[in-house]
């Protein structure tokens, strides 16, 4: 049985992984500087072009480390419609944010989890359990959403009691859905005016606003709004 550690090598533990996030963070910025990769979908496309047959592994390898090369997903996935297509484009934007997913929860269960679980329980007890049971799809359907928010989520599931199998299963799927909308937009981006950009933008648009179709999501809405207002 392995003795539990003591506070002190907690934090050694902390702090070491800090100082190699941080060693991270600037070699990859000096990275994406001398690949010249800008905040522009044209900027990723040439970037990948230029390696030529390993450019769907360059797009794959990008897209895994983004956040490190402070890239949204927005630009990721438009770019991979722009360099490859609609199809092609959405199968490996969807893996790349699948791959992505992996890594901010590996990291966060390397990481944080140790650490940051008893903290978060003594706030919210039932954490776990509402993880457990409402998380896989919370996960599912902020991946498919194309303006869902994936950084933080992504985190918070590597901390909490969502296990890798049903984490990857929740994920998987929905990236494919955002990628195809982002996708077929970057396919159409050098059209801009055609019927085909018009119906990308307007599928982006509508899969944006669905979920405020469903009642309980907008009785929660209007209860936070409230809230909100009663407390100013």
């Amino acid at each position: 049985m392995t003795a539990p550690r003591s506070p002190r090598q907690r934090w050694l533990r902390v702090a070491g992984a800090l100082v190699a996030v941080v060693a991270v963070l600037a070699a990859t910025q000096l990275l994406r500087r001398s690949l010249g990769i800008q905040w522009s979908a044209e900027s990723i496309q040439s970037t990948v072009d230029s390696y030529g047959a390993w450019a769907p592994v360059t797009f794959l390898a990008l897209t895994a480390v983004r956040q490190l090369l402070a890239l949204p997903s927005v630009l990721i996935l438009t770019s991979a419609g722009l360099l490859f297509g609609a199809g092609l484009g959405t199968l490996l934007g969807g893996l790349g944010i699948a791959l992505n997913a992996c890594v901010l929860y590996a990291v966060a269960r390397f990481m944080g989890r140790d650490w940051v679980l008893p903290r978060i329980h003594a706030r919210w007890p039932q954490f776990e359990t509402r993880a457990r049971t409402a998380g896989p799809l919370f996960l599912a359907v902020d991946t498919a959403h194309p303006w869902g928010v994936l950084t933080p989520v992504y985190f918070a599931a590597g901390v909490s009691g969502i296990g890798a199998p049903m984490f990857i299963l929740s994920v998987g799927p929905a990236a494919l859905v955002r990628a195809a909308l982002y996708s077929f937009l970057g396919a159409n981006l050098l059209d801009v005016g055609s019927p085909d950009f018009w119906i990308a933008t307007s599928l982006i648009v509508l899969a944006g606003v669905l979920p405020l179709a469903h009642p309980g999501l907008r009785r929660r809405l209007r209860a936070i709004v409230d809230s909100s207002e009663s407390a100013q």
